[in-house]
This record gives structure tokens, sequence and C-alpha cells, in this order.
């Protein structure tokens, strides 16, 4: 049996998406530990229930800080002479980058989780350029780099990063618990839930714009956005949030730590994001019988079958979006079919615990 550590840069995302995996690996005999940002009280109890030990790792996951960033490189190789695992984890852009740097150094085999390209490698200039270097180079050392869409595998492929494509493994995304996540009725009338943190590039803007057209087209539908404000350089700001929801346009509901009995409330989950990996919101909403509106790109086409199990908009374009909502905010019947298939559809391809299967596979743990 093994000794594995994971790191990532989002402790809720050890118990919000990743409960599956650590499970599977605690269950295969493996002593597991994981290392995050302490910034959520609730994740060490939750990890313990679990029989997963706790390490606090602090860095600033959304800015580029140099001397901070080395501070954490330092602190990683500190933590992996200490435990001495046989298999670091990593997960979310800095801890693929120096965790994989860390391990490389200290010896240690490492993968990485690409949970998506993230902004940075989204638009040109000068970061992306070194964004791609660092990362190219702890991925010279990362034997396993799971994706989550072929196209974030061809980009990777095509700018350098990974340099021997039999390195690639696709999963499903993280997956979902179905057990945890059960069908709920859906209301009769036409709610629709925006939920996710409130960043520019998933799509919020189009959401508050789409909400306006809706409003002004005399839609009595219930509009609602839930998710924490975001410090980062992506985040929309407050104000524009606070306007919409005192104009009536929609319903903020601010951070919501129980995410299931919110989607219950909900009849259609949107989701207008420009990128994902794959996004863990909708496999929620599908896996709860709600139909789901997305965007045509990369991690979020994924998870829809078009006319099936939802709609897809096209991605930056309010319009499109507002005509998708308006679609199914007329058409109860549709709502449920498509979130009968779509529940259906999450059992046959997102099945949480088959990609946990699958990861242990791959790094043959």
């Amino acid at each position: 049996m093994s000794d594995v550590l994971m790191l990532t840069g989002f402790a809720p995302g050890l118990i919000y998406f990743r409960q599956p995996l650590l499970r599977a690996l605690v269950a295969a005999g493996h002593t597991v530990t994981a290392a995050a940002p302490a910034e959520d009280e609730r994740v060490p109890p939750v990890l313990h229930e679990l029989g997963v030990g706790w390490r606090p790792i602090e860095f600033d996951r959304n800015r580029v800080r140099p001397l901070r960033d080395l501070r954490f490189l330092r602190e990683i190789r500190g933590l992996l002479r200490e435990t001495r695992p046989d298999r670091l984890i990593c997960a979310t852009l800095k801890p693929n980058i120096y965790g994989g740097w860390a391990a490389r150094t200290e010896g240690v085999p490492s993968a990485a989780m690409v949970t998506g390209l993230g902004t940075v490698f989204m638009r040109p200039g000068w970061r992306r350029w070194v964004a791609r270097r660092m990362l190219a180079r702890a991925c010279d050392h990362h034997d396993v780099v799971f994706v989550q869409n072929a196209d974030d595998q061809s980009d990777l492929t095509a700018m350098g990063v990974v340099r021997d494509p039999s390195r690639f493994v696709l999963t499903a995304g993280e997956g979902i618990d179905l057990a945890a996540w059960t069908v709920a009725p859906l209301p009769a009338a036409p709610v629709f839930l925006m939920l996710s943190r409130l960043l520019v590039s998933k799509g919020v803007r189009e959401y508050i714009q789409a909400a306006q057209m809706l409003r002004a087209q005399g839609s009595s539908a219930r509009i609602l956005l839930a998710g924490p404000e975001d410090p980062g350089t992506d985040g929309v700001p407050m104000r524009e949030v606070r306007a919409a929801h005192d104009a009536g346009l929609l319903e903020y509901l601010g951070f919501v730590e129980d995410v299931p009995a919110l989607m219950a409330t909900c009849s259609v989950c949107v989701l207008p994001s420009w990128h994902e990996g794959t996004s863990h919101t909708l496999l929620e909403a599908m896996a709860m019988g709600r139909p789901v509106i997305t965007t045509d790109v990369r991690g979020c086409r994924e998870t829809v079958r078009p006319g099936q199990t939802g709609l897809l908009a096209a991605v930056r374009d309010p319009a499109s979006l507002a005509r998708a909502m308006q679609s199914l905010a007329s058409d109860a019947a549709a709502r449920a079919r498509m979130g009968a298939a779509g529940r259906t559809y999450a059992e046959q391809n997102f099945d949480a615990d088959d990609v946990a299967a699958k990861v242990l596979r791959s790094l043959s743990l």
C-alpha cells in the first residue's frame, strides 16, 4: 500500500468534488493526506471522517506574487520531506506547477489534475507565455496528466506543455456522487438558477443581461443567482450584482451552503461559462433531474445532449441565452422530459465512482 498526498488550491473542493476519489484511495488501503489552504473550517472534520489526514498549506491562488509563490514552493518541498509520500497528486493550476517542481526536486512521483485551463490560458499575452512555460516544466515531471475535456488536451499538446501524449488520461470531470445527489421533484413554475463564483468568465454578466431581456419581455419566472464574491482579477464587482438584485432582474442569494436544497428549488440550472474543465454544477443539476442551459464551449458542451437533456447557447451572447431560458420557461413538459433524461445521462457517463476507479488504475494505486 502507498502513502498518497493530495495537494489542491481550493480546500472545499476536497469535500465538494473529490470525496469519491478520497474514499476510493482509503478503501484500497492507502494512507491519504490532503493539503490545501485552511479557508474552510468544515473541511478537516469531513476529511477525518473519511480517514484522510489534513495538512494546511498557505498560498494565494488568485494572483501571481513571485515572492509569496516561492515561499509556497519551499513549503511544498518541506511537506514532501516530512511526509515522504509514495505519490503526489496535484489539482488546480498553482499546485500543478509548484507541486511538480517540488516533487521533481524531492524525487517524488507526481500527477497533475487539470480542472480547466483557466482564464490565463484563454487570453494571449505575456501571462499565458509565462504560465505555459511554468506548467510545461512541471509536466516534464508529472507522469500522468488528467484532463477533463478533449479541447484542453489538444491545447496542452499544441502549446508544448505536455510533450508526451501518452501521459494524458481523459476523465469525465470529477464525476458526480450519484448516491449523494438524488432526484428531487421539479417546481411547477419556471425557476432558473445560476450557481457559481461571481466571475466574469463564468458568464455572470451575460446572465444578468439575459434576465433583463426576459423582464423586458414580461417574464415572471424566478431568476436566482447564488455564489460567493471572488477577490481575483476576474471577479464581477458586487455593485453590479446588487444593482441587478435591487432592480428586480434577479434574486441574489449570496453564498449558499446547502447546495442540494437550493438545487431542489429550481427547475432549470444555467451556466453561461466561457470555459470549464467539466462543470461540476451542471453534473449536480443533472443528477437531481434538472435540465441545464449552458454554452457551447469546452467543459460545458460535454455535459449536455442538446434538445434532450438541456440547451446550448452561444458563448458571451446574452440574447442567445435569453432565448434558451424563455424556451424552457414556457414549456413545463420539456423541463420534465429533459430533467429525467439528464439524470440517466449522468448515470451512464459521469458516475464519480467510475472516475475514481480510472484515476487509481492510471496511477497503479
